[in-house]
């Protein structure tokens, strides 16, 4: 996508009043769990600032609850750059990483106040209504399920689920389109989203460049850029400059066709509860994740306690795991835990 990148970048320049270099982020993010994050930065710097001649730096924002000085140097650099970019990694991490940080109010200011926002690849998965955890789905075999996205696009107007690599053909023998989801699973997601969302689809090596300030859309590179809404599609082919209202007035048109009858509407509202559920199951597995490691280590501390006949301090523990409804058996071999219902009948006591 150089030559897509190099316009955008021509065009900062241009607004600028002075003659310095146009700033650049990247935001490292979405790969930021991998081992090799650190090569993928440099090799992001290097493209940035060698090829297009970006003065870029690094904007490291790997984890929500790192480092608090780095955290705001992240936020500074993405407010300060003129040209903001992200792309590959995990979705899914890159939204729950993102969800807690004020990236996503930087990145819909960005759009809005001026600059350009260019996402690729995961990081756009992440910038509609909700996202697809594809790693989760594609490798690791869960069912097809949507997260909730940071939902940026709705800022200008947008409410999609923005799918990238939505042609892909590196499965061969099996279908690998719609970044990787293929047709069953895509068409199982679908079914799932509100009536008023609808999926953006992007080929690979194609981007939908979006100018608010003249109010137009094109669609570069050697693909198409897709709109589907319930199994209907209009497609923007490579090439095509068309005012934005002809973008929303697409969706609009997808919708009037299959107007929502009262049961599509219940459906509707259906989905977008099991959608928050999803999100809350989600989110509880993950305290769950957290809180039960802290409750094996209390037990292994009282253990302890109790066998060097401190008894007060392992009194304190099961007092205090107790007020968390957790329950201990003590045996010869040690404690262990059961949680206790917490609704109980009036009157009832442990036992």
């Amino acid at each position: 996508m150089s030559r897509v990148h190099r316009s955008v970048v021509r065009r900062l320049a241009a607004e600028r009043s002075d003659s310095a270099p146009v700033r650049g982020v990247v935001v490292d993010t979405p790969y930021g769990f991998q081992e090799n994050a650190d090569a993928i930065s440099a090799e992001a710097l290097d493209y940035f600032g060698r090829r297009l001649g970006l003065d870029v730096s690094l904007a490291s924002l790997r984890r929500s609850d790192g480092d608090l000085l780095a955290r705001e140097a992240a936020y500074a650099g993405i407010r300060e750059a003129d040209f903001v970019f992200s792309g590959p990694g995990s979705p899914s991490y890159a939204v729950t990483q993102w969800s807690e940080t004020e990236v996503p109010t930087l990145f819909a200011e960005k759009l809005v106040a001026g600059g350009a926002l260019v996402v690729a690849s995961a990081a756009a998965l992440t910038l509609g209504a909700f996202t697809v955890p594809i790693y989760e789905v594609y490798k690791a075999g869960e069912d097809p399920y949507w997260l909730p996205g940071l939902d940026i696009l709705a800022s200008i107007g947008i409410n999609a689920a923005v799918i990238p690599h939505w042609d892909n053909a590196e499965g061969g023998g099996h279908d690998t389109r719609y970044c990787f989801l293929g047709r069953r699973r895509l068409e199982m997601l679908e079914s799932r989203l509100p009536a008023d969302v609808f999926i953006l689809g992007i080929d690979e090596h194609t981007a939908l460049v979006v100018d608010l300030d003249a109010h137009h859309a094109t669609v570069r590179g050697r693909g198409s850029v897709t709109v589907r809404r319930r199994g209907d599609e209009t497609s923007f082919p490579s090439g095509g400059e068309f005012p934005l209202d002809n973008f929303r007035a697409a969706v609009r048109h997808l919708t009037q066709r299959k107007a929502p009858d009262a049961a599509a509407t219940s459906e509707s509202n259906l989905a977008r509860r099991l959608l928050a559920l999803e999100a809350t199951t989600a989110d509880l597995r993950a305290r769950a994740d957290l809180v039960d490691p802290l409750i094996e280590e209390l037990l292994r501390l009282r253990n302890a306690a109790r066998g060097a006949a401190d008894y007060t301090t392992a009194d304190a523990v099961r007092t205090r795991l107790a007020s968390l409804e957790i329950e201990l058996n003590d045996s010869a071999d040690g404690a262990t835990s059961f949680r206790v219902p917490t609704r109980r009948r009036p009157g009832a006591t442990r036992s």
